[in-house]
């Protein structure tokens, strides 16, 4: 499971939501539970909790940000930062004890994220950090992009498998993008990168990744030569969008329609699997063995693809390794959301057995290949899901749609920002068996990972507290 961009889902705070280090008693297990208000079903008089500082966020709302907080499904650890990154901390989920600490080489002014990546020789945990080195002695300080990897199964006082310093090259603003299975590092708009460092956890090695002239097949007029653009790196390579520019006509009804399509790697290209008659598609997210994707036809103008009331969109969960789709659904949403490239990682979760997925405002049941549309009408709100428990029950926070980049983009859930004027977030229940959804109590809190087990992770501005079943 990739980072968890967890969200300021209510006001819910206390003085622990102070500049201090949440990690600096690291030698110490969790504390008695903080009761935050959570739907029924979780014991809060039980289970454990511990401080968590604020989330920064990052100048573009396509990267994965700079989050503080993942889950380590498989081996049963929640992960914490300290916000500069100078401290990462891993809590038994169950009991909330500390099974090991990482303290890594200092940086000045930093700001740090935490991700777990997913492959063959088991959970990795990958610190990334931006700031300034001390320039000690003769050395200047300059800026760096320190990548850190530890092993999730670690214990007591953990190291580092690999440690990688990325100086950038000039003055622009560098983001992390991340999958549960692939890291992606450079700067980044509408998110695609035109140079990219994507770095294998499980070996350390990085490799430059950048925009590339490709001939696709199955474009509207045949064959297309477009530029493909790095987005996101998975366990079946980096996954690159392209726009096909010529050969085709995207003003003229009845003209030959512009593809608008995606590679996976060497394993696939979207036109060799598009649902009939849509010729744009957009790779939304990647968790575990399946890619999420939303389907369109052909454009004719010019503004970026969006979930909208005019047309429908199809949004499909495919298989990553061939392209075969294993569940759809075509849905509208009123609020007109940009669909961009891993505009929806942070909200794309499977349950813990496997059986049910979430992304953005879609739910899915892998089973039966049936979805579930939680997106806005003009009589209700959509719901950004958080997570899905093993039973089909999910969870969300109500979407609010503001001034901001962040807020307009399909399946981009809030940070856990700082701030005392956080809003509160109405929340609610779904089930993606039967596509009923329930609104929550006023300021309930929601999980963002629900256990096998039961055990519910939650987090706020401020606090990380883990509930078991009632």
């Amino acid at each position: 499971m990739a980072a968890l961009v967890l969200g300021a889902l209510a006001g819910c705070s206390s003085d622990s939501g102070s500049k201090a280090d949440p990690t600096a008693r690291a030698t110490h297990n969790a504390a008695a539970p903080v009761r935050l208000p959570v739907p029924d079903g979780f014991a809060t008089e039980t289970g454990w909790s511990t401080s968590a500082s604020p989330e920064a966020s990052d100048v573009e709302p396509g990267s994965s940000g700079f989050p503080l907080v993942a889950v380590a499904p498989k081996s049963g650890l929640v992960i914490q930062a300290a916000a500069d990154g100078s401290r990462v901390r891993a809590f038994a989920l169950a009991s909330g004890k500390t099974v090991w600490t990482f303290t890594p080489k200092a940086l000045a002014g930093g700001r740090a994220g935490v991700f777990v990546q997913e492959g063959k020789l088991g959970e990795k945990v990958v610190l990334a950090r931006q700031g300034k080195t001390s320039g000690s002695g003769l050395s200047t300080s300059r800026r760096t992009t320190t990548i850190d990897v530890i092993a999730a199964d670690s214990a007591g006082k953990a190291t580092a498998a690999h440690h990688l310093d990325l100086s950038p090259p000039d003055d622009t603003a560098v983001s992390f993008t991340a999958t549960d299975s692939g890291f992606l590092v450079g700067p980044v708009t509408d998110g695609v990168h035109e140079k990219a460092v994507a770095i294998d956890a499980a070996t350390g090695v990085q490799r430059t990744v950048e925009k590339t002239s490709v001939t696709i097949s199955g474009c509207g007029s045949g064959s297309c030569a477009v530029q493909a653009s790095p987005a996101f790196a998975t366990s079946q390579g980096v996954v690159s969008p392209f726009q096909q520019q010529g050969g085709c006509d995207q003003w003229t009804d009845g003209g030959t329609p512009c593809t608008y399509g995606f590679q996976v790697g060497g394993a696939w290209t979207s036109t060799s699997v598009a649902p009939s008659g849509m010729h744009v598609g957009i790779p939304l997210a990647v968790t575990g063995p399946y890619l999420v994707a939303a389907w369109h036809t052909s454009d004719m103008q010019t503004d970026p693809p969006a979930l909208s009331d005019t047309k429908k969109t199809i949004l499909a969960v495919h298989d990553l390794a061939t392209g075969k789709i294993k569940a759809q659904v075509s849905c509208t949403s009123a609020d007109a959301l940009t669909l961009q490239p891993g505009s929806a990682q942070s909200s794309t979760h499977l349950s813990p057995n496997g059986e049910f997925l979430v992304s953005g405002q879609a739910g899915f049941d892998l089973a039966t290949g049936r979805g579930r549309c939680f997106t806005s009408t003009t009589s209700t709100k959509g719901i950004d899901l958080t997570t899905v428990a093993d039973d089909g029950t999910a969870y969300g926070v109500v979407h609010v749609t503001d001034d901001t980049d962040a807020t307009s983009l399909y399946g981009r859930l809030p940070i856990a920002q700082d701030g005392t004027d956080t809003p509160e977030r109405d929340s609610a229940r779904v089930s993606l068996r039967s596509g009923a959804a329930k609104a929550l109590p006023a300021a309930s809190e929601v999980p963002v990972y629900v256990a096998s087990d039961g055990h519910g992770v939650f987090r706020t501005r401020d606090v990380v507290a883990v509930y078991p079943s009632s």
